[in-house]
């Protein structure tokens, strides 16, 4: 189960910082937000839930979720990504299902996958819809995922770049790989890779055990 954004691709490739820009944006003209608290509201609705969208449906609760996914994801997906070879070669020598397991929406994770040109490779997208907007950390995106899967969370491996989720994870009886660049080890993740490219050779000791 690989994580969408900041996992299958770098945040340093900027599409992040406009996705940003949008959420302070909508929450500003389409909520009435100050401007000048946007910025902190949000990475506090990261920190207390998981994503700016459910901290948004916790205290604004008639927001237009289609609208609001549609807004801050409106961005050209092929200025920040190309097609990624060493992805695309290492997922197609995987010899495992591969899912997708995001706290986004559906749409976002195709646009990603297409940009990146590896969208064959996946044979399940898990979102936020199909979570019914319960979203990673909290167990009943994992159950969802379980389910959708058909899997026992010991045949699973989850590679994210959230500690919060990997700890979930980990609980939950799955193999956990830390996608994070400059960290060589971590207490809560059973591996660590600086990219997931780099997973290749845990995943394939993984198959091979």
């Amino acid at each position: 189960m690989f994580d969408l954004d900041d996992t299958l691709y770098s945040a340093e490739c900027g599409m992040w910082l406009e996705i940003r820009a949008r959420i302070n944006k909508y929450m500003v003209e389409q909520l009435g937000v100050p401007e000048a608290e946007a910025p902190l509201q949000r990475e506090r609705y990261f920190r207390e839930y998981g994503t700016s969208l459910a901290g948004l449906r916790h205290d604004y609760p008639d927001i237009d979720t289609d609208e609001y996914l549609a807004y801050v994801h409106d961005v050209p997906y092929k200025r920040y990504l190309a097609r990624d070879d060493a992805l695309a070669r290492m997922l197609n020598e995987l010899t495992l299902a591969k899912s997708v397991f995001t706290n986004a929406d559906r749409a976002h994770a195709l646009n990603v996958l297409s940009a990146l040109d590896v969208e064959k490779h996946f044979d399940v997208i898990v979102d936020v819809h199909m979570t019914n907007f319960v979203n990673k950390p909290r167990i009943g995106a994992f159950n969802v995922l379980f389910q959708a899967l058909e899997a026992e969370p010991r045949e699973c491996v989850l590679l994210d770049d959230q500690e919060r989720n990997l700890e979930m994870a980990r609980s939950l009886g799955m193999t956990t790989i830390l996608v994070h660049s400059g960290v060589s080890a971590d207490r809560v993740a059973d591996f660590c890779v600086p990219d997931v490219v780099h997973a290749d050779g845990v995943l394939r000791r993984l198959v091979s055990e």
